[in-house]
């Protein structure tokens, strides 16, 4: 099992926040930047290396997700010492961003990383809590499962590219 660590800006909607109900129902722990633990993976939209299952072992120490809204993504915190990582390529589910690539919400980005790092059975737990989980899983499933299959985030890359290449022949 993962811990999920979430540091909130509190800039989204508190009845649609998605960080603050993993916060409510006890799947995520509120952190401050400077509490987040050294070697800790954070799902950052700027790293340069995308989320592996190579990546197990620094998110044993914690998956962090900051709640920002993308509006100021500008604002993103990076602290040092972290293993910042991107998701690879994904459709939301949540009704805010339905159908868009790569905006997900705080519990679809801790969701897709859970299933990513084979720790699926936490993954659908999570899902289960919020009205999308269904259609996120509908929409990425047979993606999540082959980026689960990825050796490091090379392979990562590889896949989500044979992704975008047969989405562009569409």
């Amino acid at each position: 099992m993962i811990r999920i660590l979430v540091h909130d800006k509190c800039q989204c909607d508190p009845k649609k926040c998605t960080a603050k109900r993993m916060l409510k129902f006890g799947i995520a722990k509120d952190v401050a930047v400077s509490k987040i633990p050294k070697g800790s993976v954070i799902l950052s939209p700027f790293a340069e290396q995308a989320l592996s299952p190579a990546d197990r072992t620094y998110a044993a120490k914690g998956l962090v997700v900051m709640d920002l809204t993308w509006t100021n993504i500008d604002e993103f915190p990076r602290p040092k010492g972290m293993n910042e990582r991107a998701l690879p390529y994904l459709i939301a589910s949540n009704p805010v961003n339905w159908g868009r690539p790569m905006e997900l919400n705080s519990a679809e980005a801790v969701v897709a990383s859970l299933m990513i790092l084979n720790e699926k059975e936490q993954a659908l737990e999570i899902a289960e809590r919020f009205n999308w989980g269904e259609e996120f899983m509908r929409l990425n499933g047979e993606m999540l499962e082959d980026y689960s299959n990825a050796v490091d985030s090379s392979d990562i890359i590889r896949i989500q590219n044979e992704y975008l290449e047969a989405v562009a022949k569409k």
